[in-house]
């Protein structure tokens, strides 16, 4: 039996936003510019990065995509206006994540229902890890569970997404029960 090396995966930066790589780093880019960290104000923190934000009707199970005008050289990104706001941020954290971390490879994301495809792709995986730890930080996660509350529904309503991001969310972390 021969072991067999996986294939690097092709994983660029954009030059621009080389600086701002994780999670942290955008965390710390919104304190800097006035923008609200706890919940962050994801909107205005899109915003902040040059991403121009649209709300639209969309089918169901989109739930939004990212992609750079060819004319004017912007990032548009669309969100399906028919979701719970609640899903609507974790969209838009997920689309900045593209466009932080993967704009170098792709200038076009489109973006099914999230957490329901186990058939996705590094980069959506990637997308999806650093959109939690973006909305949910891990110090004000651990703060919020040790100094308010552990209920995955006080965790939801305080960080503004669903219950089932937070299970993610908490399992990523470390934390057991609630199904996660």
């Amino acid at each position: 039996m021969a072991f067999i090396k996986k294939s690097e995966r092709k994983h660029r930066l954009d030059p621009e936003f080389e600086e701002l790589a994780t999670p942290k780093d955008l965390l710390d880019l919104a304190r800097k510019r006035g923008v609200e960290t706890n919940p962050i104000n994801i909107s205005q923190l899109a915003s902040e990065l040059g991403i121009v934000v649209r709300y639209e009707p969309m089918s169901d199970e989109d739930s939004g995509q990212l992609k750079k005008d060819k004319k004017s050289g912007d990032w548009i990104m669309t969100v399906n206006s028919l979701h719970h706001p609640h899903r609507q941020r974790f969209t838009i954290a997920h689309e900045i994540a593209h466009r932080i971390r993967h704009a170098a490879n792709s200038d076009h994301f489109e973006d099914k229902t999230f957490f329901r495809n186990n058939e996705s792709n590094w980069m959506e995986a990637e997308a999806n890890q650093f959109a939690a730890a973006l909305i949910m930080p891990e110090e004000a996660f651990t703060k919020f569970v040790e100094e308010k509350s552990a209920k995955v529904e006080d965790l939801a309503l305080h960080f503004k997404v669903s219950s089932m991001a937070v299970r993610i969310r908490a399992k990523s972390l470390g934390y057991e029960g609630h199904n996660a």
